[in-house]
């Protein structure tokens, strides 16, 4: 899906999957059907992304709504105003909903900070999975998916973890006796830690130590993705945002229906939520007033992967 490929700043490139199923070696079948969202909302979607791709959601899908809030001053006033107005008029129209089936998106982690100060001032539980823009967290995730019964179920397997754990510090697994090792102590420490409700602190500190730590100090290109590990660790701690978090919902295997959701539009990439607000939905902003073309083209893809999260309701501000 070429309107997904939403991580070029890692190196994504769509016009390869476009190049790729225009090869005569190779059939290309185009998918139409949106399965997840309201009929409204796939139409809003198309108008997102800003190509035409003929999507269509099924026939007997609800229609789905797209609300504009439009905002002025700061992203805290603005995180209020989504707590005070909008989740109180989706509360009132919606009394069966629970916290859980509703989701705040935002271009980037640091607005998650404004709405999640907002919401612990007004009593409000969330869950934030907005780390995924970092490879080593992608693949921590991953591991906690593991955990949370992907080792049952082989999603995913093993091997890929073990492949991806490579890549990663392949400064340092580099002969097949590193990788032999590395595959035998990620085994060891993950097959001990299998419970998707362990506190997620403990379970991170825990891997950290037993896998990452060693390997990042020989690893020096790994720095940066030490230091958001390490913020992110601190954010787990008592008191922080992401205290009560548990090893499955950092997976995104646990919905957790008395929290809100928090999330970045690139975290939030295979979810799906009854209700998505879009938050910090700026003019000049998404995409930005300077932005080069492909930048552009990106953050439309951002905008769009938003809209198709949610199923019946979107709420952009």
């Amino acid at each position: 899906d070429a309107d997904q490929s939403i991580y070029e700043f890692n190196g994504a490139n769509p016009q390869l999957l476009r190049e790729l199923a225009a090869r005569d070696d190779v059939e290309c079948v185009r998918l139409r059907l949106n399965y997840r969202s309201g009929s409204k909302i796939v139409e809003a979607s198309n108008f997102a992304l800003g190509e035409a791709r003929d999507y269509k959601a099924l026939d007997d899908a609800e229609e789905g709504t797209v609300y504009f809030h439009p905002q002025q001053g700061s992203y805290e006033h603005q995180a209020a105003e989504a707590f005070r107005t909008v989740i109180a008029d989706i509360a009132k129209r919606h009394p069966d909903l629970e916290p859980g089936d509703i989701a705040i998106l935002y271009p980037a982690a640091w607005l998650g900070d404004k709405v999640a100060e907002v919401a612990q001032q007004v009593g409000l539980s969330v869950i934030r999975t907005d780390t995924n823009a970092s490879r080593l967290m992608r693949w921590l995730e991953s591991c906690a998916k593991w955990c949370s019964g992907g080792w049952q179920t082989g999603t995913p397997r093993f091997n890929h973890l073990v492949n991806e754990g490579a890549r990663l510090f392949a400064e340092e697994i580099n002969t097949p006796e590193m990788r032999l090792a590395f595959q035998r102590a990620l085994m060891q420490c993950l097959w001990s830690r299998r419970d998707g409700t362990l506190v997620l602190r403990k379970w991170l500190s825990d891997v950290r130590a037993a896998i990452i730590k060693d390997l990042m100090v020989k690893c020096r290109s790994m720095k940066d993705e030490g230091e958001t590990l390490d913020t992110f660790i601190a954010r787990t701690q008592t008191g922080k945002d992401c205290e009560d978090m548990t090893v499955s919902q950092f997976a995104g295997q646990s919905e957790g229906n008395d929290s809100l959701h928090l999330s970045t539009l690139h975290s939030a990439k295979g979810r799906e939520f009854p209700i998505v607000i879009m938050f910090g939905m700026d003019q000049g902003s998404i995409p930005r007033n300077n932005s080069t073309a492909s930048q552009k083209l990106e953050a439309r893809r951002l905008f769009y992967v938003g809209f198709t999260r949610a199923k019946s309701e979107v709420h952009i501000m």
